[in-house]
């Protein structure tokens, strides 16, 4: 069977879908990745064979930067209140994504067309996988990469897709569409009919510095913003964090990355290590703590890896993602100027937290793998 990886260009949603493109490699199947941006290199880094479907496309376009961090972060925070609301993704989403979709459209159209798979996973988003499945008469697999159910998903991102469809050519319809889910129905939110599957936390390779590598001399919290928000709202709002962390008797991992500017947060406590770009993967085997965005990648990863988090949400699901957190017991949901030096302490030492945490991580881990996935999507090919 060829089955092909239809993706947006972005790490969060080609990491979440690896682990089920490598459980069809393992199998026998045959894989290709239709991509652009950064989930070109992070595909191919992975060992997959991908093709870059918008060489050309400059995805900044699409969201522009506007205002001053602080007003980007109230336009984030505003959105964000809209999904956790509504438990969908707001129009505004849908139709960002058509643009992106129509980028990539004519090149994901022709690659499938000289290709041929029998199926097409797709990360939630990436409509020109609908666009395709349609055209060639096969199944489309959707690849979830959040909390979220949507099962009206499909229906409600078309109307934005219908130009583009016009305009290639494909009949203004939907094909097949499956969901899977990266989590156990419990932890999902919304409306909707799946299958699930255990999550397999990726987050790239890399080369380990010598102080990761080696045993750690006190307790450890590592904060991260994720790919997106420092870019958008920038990392002022981690100086409450860092105020707190100079109380503690603990290390305090800053990893926001290679591009980010530092300047706003002031001087550094001095348990504080500042870090470029590392795998979260790496990171949290060492951890006794976490402390991040409400990004739901990050989120399911820490908690298969029994990590307490501490979730500060800024838009998008976040909120409904550190929703999940707190109620699991498996952490805090807070904004930064509600942390102090006892939120971090309890967030290393709390006997109950950590209890919990190790629970749910084992009851993560027991669910069936992405290879359990693998027959049921010959059967949905039909068998190919």
């Amino acid at each position: 069977m060829r089955v092909l990886f239809n993706v947006s260009p972005g790490l969060d949603h080609i990491y979440p879908a690896l682990g089920l493109a490598w459980a069809l490699r393992t199998a026998g199947h045959e894989v290709a990745v239709a991509t652009s941006g950064v989930s070109v290199q992070a595909a191919v880094g992975a060992g997959l064979m991908a093709y870059d479907v918008a060489p050309e496309a400059d995805f900044s376009m699409v969201f522009p930067k506007k205002g001053t961090p602080q007003e980007r972060m109230t336009a984030m925070r505003a959105r964000g209140e809209e999904v956790t609301r509504s438990e969908e993704t707001p129009d505004f989403i849908l139709e960002k994504f058509s643009q992106i979709n129509d980028l990539m459209a004519d090149r994901t159209l022709q690659f499938a067309r000289d290709w041929r798979p029998d199926l097409i996973v797709y990360s939630r988003l990436q409509g020109t996988a609908l666009l395709t499945a349609r055209a060639l008469g096969i199944p489309a697999v959707e690849n979830g990469y959040s909390f979220l159910r949507e099962g009206n998903l499909p229906e409600r991102l078309l109307p934005h897709l219908a130009p583009t469809f016009e305009r290639l050519g494909v009949p203004v319809e939907l094909p097949t569409v499956q969901p899977i889910y990266f989590a156990p129905q419990e932890f999902m939110r919304g409306q909707g009919e799946g299958w699930s599957m255990r999550f397999v936390p990726h987050h790239g390779g890399g080369v380990l510095p010598e102080w990761l590598a080696a045993p750690k001399e006190r307790p450890r919290i590592v904060v991260t913003l994720g790919t997106i928000v420092p870019g958008v709202a920038g990392v002022g709002s981690l100086r409450s964090v860092l105020d707190a962390a100079e109380g503690l008797d603990a290390e305090l991992v800053l990893a926001l990355g290679d591009q980010v500017d530092l300047e706003p947060l002031g001087p550094l406590p001095g348990n504080v290590r500042p870090v470029g770009w590392t795998p979260l993967s790496a990171l949290l085997p060492t951890l006794d703590g976490i402390v991040h965005h409400g990004g739901a990648g990050t989120t399911l990863a820490s908690a298969h890896a029994g990590v307490p988090q501490l979730a500060m949400p800024y838009g998008s699901d976040n909120w409904i993602n550190a929703g999940i957190v707190e109620t699991a017991g498996i952490g805090f949901n807070l904004q930064p100027d509600e942390i102090d030096v006892e939120v971090l302490r309890s967030l290393v030492s709390d006997a109950q937290l950590r209890k919990t945490a190790a629970a749910v991580a084992e009851h993560l881990t027991s669910q069936p793998g992405p290879d359990s996935m693998v027959p049921r999507l010959v059967k949905l090919a039909g068998g190919r």
